[in-house]
Formats: structure tokens, sequence, C-alpha cells
């Protein structure tokens, strides 16, 4: 019987010169496609919907001197306001839409961050893999559309694959002694993914994930280390918060989360198609032609998981590919930049099975897949950029008093953010939120829809309706039943509609 044919041999890891101007072109064109996705200057400070906005916020509130969970409701572990803290700082010096802005772009290069790193993960499987995993990422509607403005998703992403990169580092250590101590790198690599938990809760995914392929691959010794690493990040980061605020915390970073109601207009369709990432291509017309291309997609990933698992490259990834998709499926609820949390085992995996091609196919394959995987993303598509009409809702708004916003967002894009705080104004990091803290079940412990929940409803009036001007922007999403609506019209007057904006100024106020 002849032996087993092995699997093409990769090929040489690319010089240092070559491996970096690699990956100084990916991160180049990562950054310009997610500036694309933005809409550009204008797009830095336009409305984006409710997400960052909470996220910028909280850290705003926090330099202010406010606490997450004790005086203030954050439904995720403080990683991502401790991120964005340096860039909330600015407000003492500049205005809080000029460090919105630059909190924007200082994401946009954490995009670009991470299509550098898929480059150095990929390196060891040569050149094309390289090309192919790094450009498929700065490519990627899913991961772009998630790294255009201050989301969770992003920092998640980074945590990740910073993560392995150092822990790859240590484990070439024996094999080459100049990259330094073997355990430095371990501890290193675990401690970074261990940050990936303190940004969202599902960061214990990829790095249980990891250390069991560092179980298996490595020993229980590499593994004991990088996992101690992990447990020391989060001890670090989420002791304090949790200290300070006692069981509230937990409250709020778990068991709200997971007593979320699961959405109905969110199935495995949409949520593969987000991950897909060919929704929103230039040239898709139909409905058809959409899952058709989606269903193209997701087959090559399906074909290149298959061949780099049998293979035996890569076979990390493969595992976060399934486990990944796996929550983002089963989750309760998802949005669209959800899917991001997959988009680094993706590409990853396609990278891989790349170098199993056979070395004479390998360039024109790599070539293939890097044009068909840029026709058929969304990042193809032209962004409708609307601006944001800041000055006219800033000189509608009174100069005394509190301004209140169903949009935290819209706070820091009309300046009155920092002025409000300073003045003691009341600041719900997440308004909408509270639906998933107060009155979230019923009597039988069933959850309670936003726009069915009456104690949310109350809490949301009263916000709203208690300050000397109120914007409104969530067209879609806010939850407000119809009784919400008709008393906010009844006891308000609106001064000012523009672009889906509205400012209301209370009865009776000048």
């Amino acid at each position: 019987m002849s032996p087993a044919p092995r699997a093409p041999r990769p090929d040489r890891r690319p010089s240092r010169a070559l491996g970096w101007t690699v990956a100084a072109g990916v991160g180049a064109l990562a950054f310009l496609v997610r500036w694309h996705l933005v809409g550009g200057t204008v797009g830095l400070r336009g409305y984006h919907g409710y997400d960052d906005g909470v996220y910028f916020s909280s850290a705003v509130a926090f330099v202010h001197g406010l606490l997450p969970y004790r005086d203030f409701l954050l439904l995720h572990p403080p990683g991502s306001m401790l991120a964005l803290t340096p860039f909330a700082a600015l407000t003492a010096w500049t205005s809080d839409s000029d460090a919105l802005v630059a909190a924007r772009a200082g994401f946009l290069l954490v995009g670009a961050a991470n299509a550098v790193l898929v480059t150095r993960v990929a390196r060891r499987w040569g050149t094309p893999a390289m090309v192919v995993g790094g450009v498929l990422y700065a490519v990627s509607f899913a991961a772009a559309w998630a790294e255009r403005v201050t989301l969770l998703e992003p920092l998640g992403s980074l945590c990740l694959l910073g993560g392995v990169v150092l822990l790859l580092r240590g484990l070439d250590a024996d094999r080459h002694p100049a990259t330094g101590s073997r355990d430095g790198w371990l501890w290193a690599g675990g401690a970074v993914l261990g940050l990936g938990v303190t940004v969202k809760i599902w960061g214990v995914v990829p790095l249980a994930v990891v250390v069991v392929w560092l179980l298996v691959t490595a020993g229980w010794r590499v593994a004991v280390r990088a996992g101690a690493g992990a447990v020391g990040a989060v001890v670090v980061v989420v002791a304090p918060f949790a200290l300070a605020a006692g069981t509230d915390m937990f409250r709020m970073v778990v068991l709200d989360q997971l007593g979320r109601p699961r959405e109905t207009d969110t199935g495995v369709m949409p949520r593969l198609a987000w991950i897909a990432g060919s929704g929103n291509a230039e040239w898709v017309r139909t409905p058809t032609a959409e899952v058709a291309l989606v269903v193209a997609v997701l087959s090559v990933v399906l074909v290149t998981a298959v061949a780099a698992w049998v293979g035996r490259r890569g076979r990390l990834w493969v595992a976060l590919l399934v486990v990944q998709t796996v929550v983002l499926v089963a989750s309760p609820s998802a949005y669209q930049q959800y899917a991001a949390f997959v988009v680094p085992a993706l590409v990853l995996v396609v990278a891989a099975a790349i170098s199993l091609v056979p070395a004479r196919w390998r360039e024109p394959v790599t070539a293939l897949v890097c044009v068909g995987f840029t026709l058929g993303a969304g990042v193809t598509a032209t962004p409708r950029t609307v601006p944001f009409p800041a000055a006219e809702v800033r000189s509608h708004l009174p100069d005394e008093g509190c301004v209140r916003a169903d949009s935290p967002v819209l706070l820091a894009l009309t300046d009155v953010m920092s002025r409000d705080l300073a003045r003691g104004c009341e600041l719900p990091v997440d308004l909408s939120g509270y639906a998933y803290d107060v009155g979230a079940k019923d009597a039988e412990g069933r959850p309670v829809p936003r726009d069915q929940n009456a104690a949310w409803q109350r809490e949301a009036l009263r916000y709203l309706t208690s300050g000397s001007a109120t914007i409104l922007a969530r067209s879609v999403g806010n939850g407000f039943d119809a009784a919400t609506v008709r008393t906010l019209d009844e006891t308000t007057t609106t001064v000012l509609e523009r672009r889906e904006v509205r400012v209301l100024i209370p009865h009776g106020e000048p």
C-alpha cells in the first residue's frame, strides 16, 4: 500500500522586510476601507446609531468621576470604557465632538492593526497566506462595519489576534532563542486574551478555545501559564469596579445579558449573511442574488475549513470559526457588528487552506480569492453619508438646564455632554439598556420586550421629560410604546426637525 500523500509544504516564511511590507499595505487598505464606510470627515462627525455612543459616553462619565455599575448602568465589562478613557479625557481641553472624532479615528486604526496582526499570524504559512488573510480581513464588510466607530468588536478582535501572536512567539522561543523568554511571551499572550473578556463576556469563548488548544498541542504547563495570565488580567481590570459596585456589576454584566429576550427578526440566515459580509455588495440587486452570493461565500469558507483541518494547518482557527459561529447564531439577540466576532478565524482559515494549494497554483489561487472576495464584499458599496446638523441642533438648545437625548452620542455631537456632567446633570449612559435591568421579566419569569416593559417606559419618559430640552434621533429601535410617544408629543413642542433629528422643548419653556 502506498503511503498517503503529504500535504504541500507552505512557502518559506517571507523575509522580515517583505513581511512588514505586506503588513503595511494591508493595514493601509484596511484603514481606507473603514474610512470609506464611515463616510470620511463628514461621517466621523455623523450619527451612526446607538451603541458607539454608549461606550464613548461611559468613558466621558468615568473621567467626570462617575463609576460604572455604581453610578450608571453598563451592560458590559469595563474594558471598552477604559480603552476610550484617553479620548474622553480630551474633553478637558477640546469639545466633546472633537474628542468623539479622535476616538472614532482611533478605532479606524484599531481595524488597520487587526489586519496587520492577521498577516503576522499567517506569516508562518508563507507569503500567499499572508496576503490572503490580510486582504480578506481588510475588505471584510463584517469587520469593517464594526471597526468604523467605537464598538466592542474591534477591541475583542485586537485582543484575540494580539494574544495569539504573543503566544506563538512564546511557542517559537525554544526554536528561536533570540525571541526572548518563553514564559514571558506566554504570560503576556494570556493576559492580552484575558483583556478580551473585560471588553465583552463573549471573550471567554476564544480564550477557552485557545487554552484548550495549548493544552492539547503544547502541554499543561504552557496552558496554565497562558490561563494564569488571562485570569490575572481579568482580575486587575474588573476587581476595582466589582468592589465598588458590589453585586450590581454581576447583575448588569451577566444576569441582565443572559436574561435578554430572543429577537425573532434576526434569525439564522441574516446572521450567516452578516458573517459572509456580502449583503451590501454594489452589484447585488435582488434577494435571490444576495442569497446566492452568501451561499457561495460560505461554501468556499466551509471547503477551506475542511481542507485546513485535514491538512493539519491552522486547526486552532478552524475550531474558533466553528465555536464562534455557534455562539453568534445561538445568541438571544444579535446586531450586524456582532459578525466581526467571527472574522479573524474565518480569514485565517482561508489563509491556512491557501498554503495547502500546490505550489504552481498557489499564486493564481491567491489572486482569484482576493479579487473574488473583494468583489463580493459589501465594502464596495457607496455609503449613504448624512451630515449631522450639529450647528442647527445646538442653536436650538437652551444655555441653562440639562439636555436629554434618546441616544447618548447626540449629547457629544452637540457638545453638551461634558457641560451637563459638570453641572451634575443625569446621564443614563445606556437608556435602552435599562429595559434589561428594570421590569425585564414578568411574574412568571419570562422576558418582557422593551415596548411592553411598563417600568422601563415610565423610566424613559421620566428622563426624557425632566430636562430643559430633549434631542431625539432614533427613528427605529427606541422601543417607545404608543402611550410614551403620545405623552412626549403632548408635553413638549418640537422646535427643530432636520434629517430625522428632533429637538423638543417642554411646554412653558421660553
